[in-house]
């Protein structure tokens, strides 16, 4: 998990969640069902593709590139269920984009005292510590704890895919650390930056390894 930036809210939501949101509160407080189709309203191509550039194509919690494998999931990082935050269901703020994996991991769950690390308003490094491929809540720290678990950051498959990452990034720094000065040692500190890039999957770890590797 990186820090992420939210950009400008899409006009389509802007102009009309208003009126949709009117329309879901209502079905609540009358007990009727909220139609898919209108409560499907903020999954658009615009609102995804905006999401998409905001988080590089990556999952804003685990950092898998999404659509090479599966379709992604518009995240609400406040849940939309009627017992929640139904009112927050086309506020773009409360948007994200996630793998299904980790959004059904994290489901409607959603402690006020305690909320996920989000991180559009979170800088998750101050939160978790990166040892190998294991992400781990710095200690004391309840949110990133719950983060930790309930979306499980550390579930096997992610574990094999962050180290074949690393595995990849170690090859780079070990060429490179033993290359003498010159043309090739540019090009490789080159490459490595560009594959420890915040576009890249499993940054938050990789980067770490680099950091301790180079020499």
């Amino acid at each position: 998990m990186i820090k992420l930036n939210k950009g400008a809210e899409p006009k389509i939501l802007s102009a009309n969640k208003g009126g949709l949101t009117t329309q879901i509160l209502a079905h609540i407080a009358n007990g009727t069902k909220v139609p898919k189709s209108l409560e499907n309203n903020y999954n658009t191509k615009e609102v995804k593709d905006l999401l998409r550039k905001e988080s590089n194509n990556k999952c804003m919690y685990c950092e898998s590139m999404v659509g090479h494998i599966t379709f992604e999931h518009i995240e609400h990082i406040k849940p939309k269920a009627k017992d929640k935050f139904p009112h927050l269901i086309f506020e773009y703020s409360n948007l994200g984009l996630s793998c299904p994996k980790c959004n059904m991991n994290k489901s409607d769950t959603y402690d006020i005292a305690n909320p996920f690390i989000d991180p559009y308003n979170d800088n998750p490094s101050s939160h978790f510590d990166v040892i190998g491929a294991f992400i781990w809540a710095k200690s004391g720290d309840q949110r990133a704890k719950l983060t930790e678990i309930e979306i499980d950051l550390n579930r096997a498959e992610l574990l094999e895919m962050r180290g074949e990452r690393m595995k990849t990034i170690k090859n780079l720094v070990d060429n490179y650390n033993v290359c003498p000065d010159g043309a090739l040692k540019e090009a490789l500190k080159k490459e490595i930056e560009k594959e420890i890039a915040e576009d890249k999957p499993y940054s938050f770890c990789v980067k770490e390894l680099a950091n301790v590797l180079i020499k």
